[in-house]
């Protein structure tokens, strides 16, 4: 009677294990997962201001240099359209995209992240030529992150007006997972439109 007391004691003891773990695990993957999104969002956004810096820098000094970015999504490069300016939101804009379950941005529109001042123009030496969006979307389960990087006019107020202009191989809009970017300068091409100098700075984005 003892031996079958302890074993009837050790099946209640494993079954209560057991039921102990089949709650304590689903709940610690979720503890991890939540971890792995938030460092994910932080990679994400991290990336977005490297990768605005090394645009600036390969405009102002020429050359090329390429980032990666470890984190699973989807990469939009949309190259300057003139005749789409202003209509487009993504136009002149590079967008990453991904799903998490937890989010760093409220959810809605999208939200400047680097400068309040988002304005289709901006001012040479007050406002940053480029603009890093977030927005945040729930979906079922999951939330859908995106951050976007748009360059903008800079207006010196004195009769010129500066612009960095992303295009492509063929100049169409390119998608890619790889999380890899190369970047390099095209150069930079003046013109004249309404009175105004207008010099772009053309960036090659090879994906």
């Amino acid at each position: 009677m003892k031996g079958q007391s302890q074993v009837v004691s050790a099946v209640i003891v494993l079954l209560l294990v057991s039921a102990s773990l089949a709650t304590v695990l689903p709940w610690g993957n979720r503890i991890i997962q939540k971890k792995k999104d938030m460092k994910s969002l932080d990679d994400a956004y991290n990336f977005f201001i490297i990768l605005d810096k090394t645009i600036r820098d390969v405009a102002k000094n020429g050359g090329e240099q390429s980032l990666t970015l470890d984190v699973p999504g989807i990469f939009e490069i949309n190259p300057d359209t003139p005749s789409d300016s202003g209509h487009s939101y993504l136009n002149n804009t590079i967008q990453f995209y991904f799903q998490s379950r937890a989010s760093n941005i409220a959810q809605g529109d999208w939200i400047p992240l680097n400068t309040p001042n988002n304005e289709t123009t901006g001012v040479l030496g007050i406002d940053s030529p480029s603009v890093i969006f977030g927005r945040a979307e729930m979906q079922a389960n999951e939330i859908d992150v995106k951050y976007l990087l748009w360059y903008r006019e800079l207006d010196d107020q004195q009769g010129h007006v500066y612009k960095i202009v992303l295009n492509t191989t063929d100049n169409m809009k390119k998608v890619t997972t790889s999380g890899f970017l190369k970047i390099q300068r095209l150069g930079t091409d003046r013109t004249t439109v309404g009175g105004n100098e207008v010099m772009l700075t053309k960036i090659n984005i090879i994906v």
